[in-house]
């Protein structure tokens, strides 16, 4: 298991999603918000918060290119809401 400290965990993602020409850095900003909006109204034992800390624990480095391609298809296909709607960052 691997883990991570929040913000450089988003970093990655980001830069993942940067990849791909369709994703806008208003889009990936705001896929950050709400990223972060699921972080403080979730709980999962694979992430672990100590104060305003948080270590996100998942088992590859692919997952960060796996969110990025999800978060595409959603723009692309116009499907974010159901993205959302089954989000995990892990």
């Amino acid at each position: 298991m691997l883990d991570m400290d929040l913000e450089d965990y988003l970093e990655e993602v980001k830069f993942q999603m940067t990849l791909w020409d369709y994703l806008e850095e208003e889009m990936i900003l705001e896929w950050e918000e709400k990223a972060r909006e699921w972080v403080d109204t979730h709980e999962d034992k694979r992430m672990i918060k100590k104060g305003e800390d948080v270590t996100i624990l998942f088992k590859s480095e692919d997952i960060f290119e796996e969110l990025a391609r999800l978060y595409y298809r959603a723009k692309r296909d116009n499907t974010e809401e159901e993205y959302w709607k089954k989000f995990k960052l892990f």
